[in-house]
């Protein structure tokens, strides 16, 4: 028996407060992203399963078109941005600056709201770091600033020998036991530790080292939290990853991957962290 009070499990409901939160967010956004020489688009709930072909099955929300075709609800809104920018509207546009502001979905019933930028052709991953920070602080939030590179992970895996299944399965302790050099990864927290350990990192990963203390340095942010071997919330980010978090939220996450053979580089809010994350300061402000 289902009452008529309640809603799916997973499935969001904002109002009063919160809706109004969720609306001044996604319109200091659009004000900040239409300022930086962005466009808004917005792409369909739907799509063809075979574009979905990045994600496991079992996050999907899988239909039948009246085709037959195999379909699905929209999982991800990187993805079906730059193929619907390139594929579909490569002729239409050659604008490469592109936000949203959009649901995401996945099995059984959860909707996660986003909005997200998307910068096609293009590695300065400097700037959409710098939009995503303005957009938090118009809204009053003060988090942490994450730093990893994937390149890192990858090389360091080759060096001692597993993959990342493997690495995943493994506690912090058993991975320190792989090498020395893995010990000092592991200790690097802090700007200061990582550039203190770049005179003495082993040579075939110190070159990346170096691109993620650049990269920190130059956001002259004053929370920066360094994690070299990070592994990656979402698969496609292969190079530099940063992510924004307060306690255990993540509040926005981004940074470069390869779609469509297209080097880009991005970030999406999660709105409903977001939402939360305000609700609870104000809360304790009262």
């Amino acid at each position: 028996m289902v009452f008529e009070h309640e809603i799916p499990e997973g499935t969001k409901l904002y109002f009063g407060k919160s809706a109004r939160i969720k609306r001044e967010l996604e319109s200091a956004a659009c004000e900040i992203f239409y300022r930086h020489n962005f466009e808004e688009v917005v792409t369909p709930y739907f799509s063809y399963l075979e574009h979905q072909q990045n994600f496991s099955d079992r996050h999907l929300i899988r239909l039948s078109s009246q085709n037959n075709h195999q379909i699905s609800l929209r999982y991800d809104s990187t993805i079906d941005t730059i193929r619907t920018i390139t594929k579909r509207l490569g002729r239409a546009t050659s604008h490469k600056k592109w936000f949203y502001i959009q649901p995401v979905f996945s099995y059984p019933t959860n909707e996660i709201y986003q909005i997200g930028a998307e910068s096609i052709h293009d590695g300065n991953l400097q700037s959409m770091i710098g939009i995503g920070l303005e957009i938090l602080s118009r809204c009053g939030v003060k988090a942490i600033l994450q730093f990893s590179n994937i390149k890192i992970l990858e090389l360091t895996l080759a060096e001692i020998g597993i993959d990342k299944d493997t690495y995943r399965s493994l506690s912090l302790r058993q991975i320190a036991q792989k090498a020395r050099f893995v010990q000092d990864l592991l200790r690097i927290n802090s700007l200061h530790d990582l550039d203190s350990f770049l005179p003495d990192a082993p040579m075939f990963v110190r070159f990346e080292l170096e691109r993620l203390s650049h990269k920190a340095h130059a956001c002259g942010y004053e929370h920066i939290l360094i994690s070299p071997l990070e592994l990656p919330l979402v698969d496609y980010y292969d190079d530099v990853v940063f992510r924004i978090f307060s306690e255990n939220d993540t509040l926005v996450l981004g940074g470069k991957y390869n779609i469509q053979e297209c080097l880009c580089c991005g970030f999406g809010i999660y709105v409903d962290n977001v939402i939360g994350h305000i609700l609870a300061h104000n809360l304790a402000k009262e």
